[in-house]
């Protein structure tokens, strides 16, 4: 039998299956001594019976995208897992993904379909609702075309996107509107180097932006020293926003601003973030001391330019505006520098190049410190230490 199957093998193959044949006789032999002596006959694992005139179930219906994701954020938002602001976007994300993919039943959607979805997102314009009013994503996708005067949306917007498509079909496959997630084929595209998303400021910059907020310093003196206490410390817009009287104090023998979120409605973007900034010299000889002794207690800033009307908005949306206003105004017009992120910029590449250690700069501006040894076992710097430190920063402001 072996031969007749396998009629040019090698003898040694042939004896095998010889050896397999009979294995698999002596098996039946067993089995129909043990089915006349009235034992049950029991299946093999794993064998199931052909059957090759039954029909596939068809598949079962299911919700369409735009209707799951109502669910998803209905669910997210009892939950209390967005915030107003992050609903909007998620919201919205979804709005898009609905649209781009034609609404379809969910259950539907393959991987194919979020590849491309992955390439019309790449494509699509950015500040979509401006530049295309009245238009869906698809219809202003298709508006833009190839035009290359379009710009597009950036690529950590994109990535922005894909995250919220993966999370939404997370959600779908553990509440089994499908299978198994298909936007598992979405990889984050590439943003370059972090430096390159912003550029710090040079001292050209620098000195035509101050000359037009000093015009401030009496009428909205929030214009004035907010953009002075970034530029020499290095904090955020939110976080100079948000600062209190009692936050520029004393410690030791050092004056410096305590970033927290002691107080009810401030907000600190990540728990590294809180942290003490010595007060540089240059703010002491320019009278923020006298500025800040003479405030009321509480908020320094009006609550405009700290809170937003609308919770859907940055709460230093009004404040970002303004001043980026002023920016321009001044002639600063490369969008890569900017009024609320460009100072974050500035201070670690001046420090950089004063041979500042990468960890004093991590301190000085709330960042987690990449080094084993002084960010995850070390204690922070004394503030004496990095007040010597930021006092070797100089701006020609």
């Amino acid at each position: 039998m072996a031969r007749q199957m396998l009629p040019g093998a090698e003898p040694e193959t042939q004896r095998k299956l010889a050896r397999r044949l009979i294995e698999a006789k002596l098996e039946a032999v067993k089995a129909e001594l043990a089915a006349l002596s009235g034992e049950t006959l029991r299946l093999p694992v794993g064998w199931a019976p052909s059957q090759p005139h039954a029909h596939p179930e068809p598949p079962k219906a299911t919700p369409r995208v735009s209707e799951v994701a109502q669910l998803y954020g209905d669910e997210r938002v009892a939950l209390q897992s967005w915030s107003p602001r992050t609903e909007h976007q998620y919201r919205g994300y979804l709005i898009v993904l609905a649209d781009l993919l034609g609404d379809p039943e969910i259950g539907s959607v393959t991987k194919d379909d979020m590849r491309r979805l992955g390439l019309s997102l790449i494509a699509l314009p950015a500040n979509l609702k401006k530049r295309f009013p009245g238009l869906t994503p698809s219809a202003a996708l298709k508006a833009a075309g190839d035009d290359p005067s379009i710009p597009r949306l950036a690529p950590n917007s994109v990535n922005a996107y894909y995250q919220a498509v993966r999370s939404f079909f997370s959600w779908a496959e553990e509440h089994d509107y499908v299978q198994q997630s298909p936007a598992s084929v979405l990889k984050d595209v590439k943003r370059g180097r972090a430096q390159d998303d912003r550029k710090p400021f040079d001292d050209e910059d620098l000195v035509a932006y101050f000359n037009v907020l000093r015009q401030e310093r009496t009428r909205r003196p929030y214009l004035y020293w907010i953009p002075y206490i970034m530029a020499f410390s290095g904090c955020r817009l939110g976080e100079a926003a948000q600062l209190q009287k009692r936050d520029i104090r004393r410690e030791g023998e050092t004056w410096v601003i305590d970033i927290n979120d002691a107080a009810d409605g401030k907000r600190l973007k990540t728990a590294s973030s809180a942290r003490l900034v010595p007060l540089h010299p240059r703010l002491v000889e320019l009278g923020l001391l006298e500025f800040v002794a003479g405030a009321s207690e509480g908020f320094l800033w009006p609550a405009e330019v700290r809170t937003a009307a609308d919770a859907t908005r940055s709460a230093v949306d009004k404040l970002q505006k303004l001043l980026a206003h002023r920016l321009r105004k001044a002639g600063v017009d490369d969008p890569k520098k900017t009024a609320a992120h460009s100072f974050r910029h500035t201070i670690p590449t001046r420090l950089k190049g004063l041979d500042v250690p990468e960890y004093h700069i991590a301190e000085i501006l709330g960042h987690e410190s990449d080094s084993i040894t002084t960010g995850r076992y070390g204690a922070r710097t004394d503030v004496q230490r990095l007040h010597q430190v930021l006092s070797q920063l100089s701006l020609p402001i």
